[in-house]
């Protein structure tokens, strides 16, 4: 017999909260190996949903969907602040990248 509504779903947490700790040691390569992961198996347990829950698997899955969401959050955030810093790396590289080409610029013409 296959795992319960609930189980799965709470499998799919277990992974969400190794994402959450990922993200927020800066584990980046791992993170996103597992995001497939999770993905992959998030849309397996949605697409495979019964239509009929039992009244307790619903209160079960609730606390759980609703945790899940806090924590998806939670990586949201995390990840735009991480989006911010390397915006913020990549406008600084592509600002020293024009003032080296200025400055080798001014050196090139100075021996012509």
């Amino acid at each position: 017999m296959g795992n319960t509504v609930c189980e799965e779903y709470e499998e799919i947490y277990q992974l969400n909260l190794h994402l959450l700790e990922m993200v927020k040691q800066g584990k980046w390569e791992e993170f996103i190996q597992l995001a497939e992961v999770y993905i992959t198996k998030l849309n397996d347990v949605i697409s495979n949903q019964p239509e009929d829950i039992l009244p307790d698997e619903k209160t079960s899955l609730s606390f759980i969907l609703k945790s899940l969401i806090e924590s998806e959050d939670e990586i949201e955030k995390t990840l735009k602040s991480r989006l911010d810093v390397l915006k913020k790396e990549m406008s600084s590289l592509h600002r020293g990248k024009k003032y080296s080409e200025a400055y080798s610029s001014q050196f090139t013409s100075a021996f012509h």
